[in-house]
């Protein structure tokens, strides 16, 4: 765990925040959620290709182009961005982080099973960019006990760390 100290900048800066001193629920959750992101960055298993863009490319039309031309100006970025995605493989330090982020839900989970299965669900939906109150919705959970839980790992997670003086990272 030493060698994740390493992972700023000399100034104690990690991309626009301030590292803290200690481990706090926040930061922990930034941690849980930067390494989600990660690990939808992590590069597919070899095998059968994945379902889709199996046909040749075909021409656009001039119709499709007027079609496409008269599209809300929120759909046009989003179809932009989706064409200019660049899949960025994440660094072997970011994968460090993420493992070492990871194994803090394994153990939570030790702890308390249903608190490390809403944070886990909660890290992974705020690294999608996706409606937790959607996945309440869909599970039949109060959205209040849900958050409830959920900062309760986070503390949770953030003493033990303190306590077992793990470098903030």
């Amino acid at each position: 765990m030493e060698h994740l100290a390493n992972l700023t900048d000399d100034d104690g800066f990690i991309g626009d925040a301030a590292l803290p001193e200690h481990w706090t629920s926040d930061h922990v959750a930034r941690r849980l959620v930067d390494a989600f992101k990660t690990l939808d960055r992590m590069p597919r298993v070899r095998g059968p290709r994945q379902p889709g863009d199996h046909w040749p490319r075909h021409r656009v039309e001039w119709a499709d182009q007027l079609a496409q031309a008269e599209l809300p100006e929120s759909e046009k970025r989003e179809r932009a961005a989706w064409r200019n995605h660049a899949g960025l493989k994440p660094s072997s330090v970011e994968i460090t982080a993420m493992d070492t982020s990871l194994e803090w839900l394994r153990e939570l989970r030790s702890v308390d099973t249903g608190m490390a299965l809403v944070t886990s669900f909660w890290a992974l939906r705020a690294a999608r960019r996706r409606s937790v109150r959607a996945l309440c919705r869909e599970k039949g959970w109060a959205p209040h006990t849900f958050y409830r839980l959920r900062a309760k790992a986070l503390e949770h997670l953030a003493n033990d760390l303190n306590a077992r003086h793990i470098a903030v990272f």
